[in-house]
């Protein structure tokens, strides 16, 4: 594939991703959705959803970074790679707990239950990428931004249930539409970080003996 189309297909995902995008925020702001149409509205949105993760990984793919990048040595167990594999799985599921909630399909206690364990689980692999990656390495460089967004999400969520809460359980006003449509709009963020840093990692990080360096005991 030649430069300029790399340079095409980076800006057909950059459009694909901020419509998406878009459609997500759309969905967002719907206050009430008719009992009978709710699953098939809970499946169309956790769809849109996956397919910004999609259209991140089209973006990264299209980017070149993954051409001739650079490894490093990974001395954590479990390794940064099994981590990687699951992470984007852990975020669609909580992506769809989400969104079960949100359509009063599902309870609170577990989401947030899920919230907790997977917002632990992201930023464990996003500071196990840090140390041992280089400065300036992509993959560190996606932790750092996947870091964030989980912080920013996870603060966004819990304000909104405090402001609901705070006002008796009302999900209509205003206040609390702003943090929780915030919520959503940075759980397809964090979908989309953490593909492009799993497939980053997945690329680049080698274990030790793996990458013909003596063996320390460090598995």
């Amino acid at each position: 594939m030649t430069t300029k189309e790399k340079s095409w297909q980076f800006l057909c995902a950059g459009g694909v991703s901020a419509l998406l995008l878009a459609a997500i925020t759309v969905f967002a702001l719907r206050a009430d959705v008719p009992k009978d149409s709710v699953l098939l509205v809970c499946i169309f949105d956790v769809a849109l959803q996956i397919s910004f993760g999609i259209s991140c990984l089209w973006a990264l793919h299209s980017s070149g970074l993954l051409t001739g990048i650079a490894s490093f040595i990974d001395h954590g167990s479990p390794s940064l790679r099994s981590i990687a594999a699951i992470a984007p799985w852990l975020v669609l599921l909580q992506i769809i707990m989400g969104a079960t909630l949100r359509y009063r399909m599902m309870g609170a206690i577990s989401h947030v239950l899920g919230a907790m364990l997977v917002g632990a689980f992201l930023l464990y692999f996003a500071t196990g990428v840090m140390t041992p990656a280089p400065q300036a390495h992509p993959a560190r460089s996606a932790s750092i931004v996947l870091l964030w967004i989980v912080v920013v999400q996870v603060v966004l969520g819990i304000a909104a249930y405090v402001v609901r809460f705070g006002q008796g359980g009302n999900n209509a006003l205003p206040e609390t539409r702003l943090f929780s449509i915030g919520h959503i709009i940075t759980g397809a963020f964090v979908m989309g970080a953490t593909t492009v840093a799993s497939v980053l990692v997945r690329a680049s990080s080698r274990k030790q003996e793996v990458a013909g360096l003596p063996f320390t005991g460090t598995v």
